[in-house]
């Protein structure tokens, strides 16, 4: 058997074909795929390019696919679900079925291999989603950047800028943030950069980058930079917390998916997450995957299908990446 999957988000779109063993036959990446962020002919533009490229490598093999299964970011209405099903159905055969869910489930599932669990994505953007065994699902956060967005790459380069222009208008602790930022934006006042910053072609993405600098502050020791670090990593941990006392059993290890950039620097938030879950006398199980979210897709695409996932699916399937 053979399926896609594909992972979707606001930088780029990547889609492999595999078999229910975990071998890729094909693989490509393509543009954004989120469609609040991509115009529409854009978005159809970069789906269509990802289908073609894995027709073309992947010959004869890909009349036989089976399902697609597509976690994207930017889908978490049912109106943006059922309009990227659409657009997708009409770009493969009629015989493929077609899946359209929440990257969030794919990201779980690239560390549980299809099984319950919690998932906290700390990327440019943030949220904790939950799945059930009983299949249900519950999320804390992810609502966007504008509403805060707590435990993501922008809310550190939010919350440093904030920091350093506290610190340079006398109102704030002094901090090595504010120099970071005056190398970063190539200026020798703060507010040089303010033009540079809103007028940037992706804010979010602009200040989201700005949380390396926040990380490198709290390496070398700055103490408003190791507040805001430890802030964050709070709010992760207890968001996490919630959902394991509303969806799981009490006393039992629930597997908790790390996911996104700032995971990359997870001894920065480790100590602080365990102390919250030692607070509150949790079990947790935290997983680094280690295969990348497209292989939670192809995961998701096998079980639509019925197929089971054996243990050594990741090791296989990441091999390949």
């Amino acid at each position: 058997m053979y399926v896609i999957g594909i992972d979707g988000g606001g930088t780029k779109t990547k889609g492999v074909l595999a078999n229910s063993n975990g071998e890729i036959i094909a693989e490509t990446i393509v543009g954004a795929s989120n469609p609040n962020s991509v115009l529409d002919a854009d978005l159809r533009n970069e789906i269509a390019e990802l289908f073609q490229s894995l027709k073309i490598q992947s010959g004869e093999l890909y009349l036989k696919v089976r399902r697609v299964y597509a976690g994207m970011s930017g889908v978490g209405h049912p109106t943006a679900r059922k309009d990227m099903k659409e657009l997708i159905s009409a770009l493969v055969p009629d015989s493929i079925n077609v899946t359209v869910n929440h990257d969030a489930i794919t990201a779980l599932y690239s560390g549980t291999l299809g099984n319950a669990g919690i998932v906290q994505i700390a990327g440019t953007g943030s949220i904790t989603l939950g799945l059930g065994e009983n299949g249900v699902l519950n999320r804390v956060g992810g609502w966007g950047y504008l509403l805060g967005e707590k435990g993501s790459g922008y809310a550190l380069g939010s919350q440093g800028l904030e920091a350093a222009f506290l610190a340079h208008d006398g109102l704030g602790d002094t901090t090595e943030l504010h120099q970071l930022f005056l190398d970063h934006f190539q200026v020798t006042s703060l507010p040089d950069a303010i033009q540079t910053i809103y007028r940037a072609k992706n804010l979010k993405e602009t200040i989201a980058f700005l949380s390396k600098l926040v990380m490198k502050a709290a390496d070398n020791g700055d103490p408003v930079a190791q507040k805001i670090i430890h802030h964050n990593a709070v709010h992760m941990a207890e968001s996490i917390s919630y959902l394991c006392k509303k969806m799981f059993i009490v006393g039992e290890a629930v597997p908790v998916v790390l996911t996104g950039g700032l995971f990359n620097r997870f001894d920065l938030f480790q100590d602080t997450m365990e102390l919250v879950f030692l607070e509150k006398q949790l079990k947790v199980q935290l997983i680094k995957p280690e295969m990348e979210p497209v292989g939670g897709a192809v995961i998701a695409a096998l079980k639509e299908e019925g197929i089971e996932i054996e243990n050594h699916f990741s090791g296989k399937f990441s091999n390949r990446l």
